[in-house]
């Protein structure tokens, strides 16, 4: 199908500078040489996903990695058979291990009773945990781009993300063994890349449907912030820099405070007063979001938040403060007592 590098040393001087570049970002958000373990690559057929898979195969052979790959058919569009078919010829061409599935994402959704994105979102990110098994991986590499982070810190505003979380995507989450190591690199570079390596790409058409949120933010939000303001992307990489140097410095103050605070065998925490006394709102909100994850499902409101502390602040001995999932806090004259309520089921009449 195509004729395409097998080492670094076969590409141009600008096009051999994006790899380093790349490879240099991911090990400073991995804290490790990526590219010298297992990656599964998981690959759409797109530019981003086709650049991404083509330049792991080049850093893995100067680094001595393996690198695989994993590709979803989500079932939605007649033309997604054509990607599988492309993507196993790329992999071929590479000498990539492939594996890929198809899934009814549209039934998936229905029955479930949540929207398709959240459903192909769950299915995806099963699949590759069930390939990150399979092959042993070191790490699942995502083909996000500064594009994307530039969307995804819109799409938290316009939710209503606090800070730093505002930032948009992480570049890295260990918990998963995640790494999105274009996330600095534009879309321009990427379709340069693979232009000047003469390998083709897949169009999804369903990235121009007005449907998605994500793709109004995308085509009709973020192309007006650029023409306010054409540096707007190299802006996001500035602040999303800030944020995780302040996510740093945060975690570490409430990490400080939770090793102050005593937790119950029953799965509950007490914070005292006498630490609480001393840190700043700022500080406590952060502590308190943090308890409160920490003890199972359910979205913390920042609304919530402030009534808690406002009941701390005010010295509301005896009031209580729910939060979804069976959450509450109940304040009392010596600190801050964080549990879960067991609710039982009517019919059975167990816990």
């Amino acid at each position: 199908m195509f004729s395409l590098p097998k080492s670094i040393q076969e590409l141009n001087s600008r096009q051999a500078r994006l790899c380093l570049e790349i490879e240099k970002f991911g090990k400073s958000r991995a804290g490790a040489d990526f590219s010298s373990g297992n990656m599964l690559v998981g690959v759409s057929g797109g530019i981003d996903s086709t650049a991404l898979l083509i330049i792991s195969t080049l850093l893995a052979g100067k680094s001595g990695g393996r690198v695989f790959c994993a590709h979803v058919n989500h079932g939605l569009r007649e033309s997604a058979a054509g990607d599988a078919e492309f993507v196993a010829e790329l992999c071929a061409e590479l000498g990539v291990r492939m594996e890929s599935v198809r899934y009814d994402v549209r039934d998936y959704a229905r029955s479930h009773s949540i929207g398709l994105e959240e459903a192909g979102r769950i299915l995806r990110y099963g699949f590759y945990q069930e390939c990150m098994d399979r092959f042993n991986a070191d790490y699942l590499l995502l083909a996000h781009h500064l594009g994307d982070l530039c969307e995804d810190v819109v799409m938290r505003l316009i939710r209503g993300t606090g800070w730093p979380a505002l930032s948009g995507m992480d570049a890295a989450d260990p918990g998963r063994k995640l790494l999105r190591p274009l996330l600095f690199t534009s879309k321009d570079r990427l379709r340069s890349f693979l232009e000047s390596v003469g390998c083709p790409w897949r169009e999804d058409e369903s990235n121009l449907s007005m449907q998605y949120t994500r793709n109004r933010v995308r085509h009709q939000i973020v192309p007006l912030l650029i023409e306010e303001n054409p540096g707007f992307g190299n802006g996001i990489r500035r602040l999303k820099t800030q944020a995780e140097l302040d996510d740093d410095f945060w975690t570490g103050e409430v990490n400080r405070i939770l090793s102050c605070a005593e937790g119950l065998d029953s799965g509950e925490f007490f914070v005292p007063c006498s630490v609480l006394n001393k840190s700043h709102p700022a500080l406590r909100f952060r502590v308190y979001k943090t308890i409160l994850e920490s003890l199972g499902n359910g979205h913390v409101l920042s609304d919530s938040l402030e009534r808690l502390d406002s009941a701390f602040s005010g010295r509301k001995s005896g009031s209580t403060v729910q939060f979804p999932g069976s959450k509450v806090v109940i304040v009392n004259k010596n600190g801050l007592l964080f549990k879960v309520i067991k609710t039982i089921d009517r019919e059975s009449g167990k816990v």
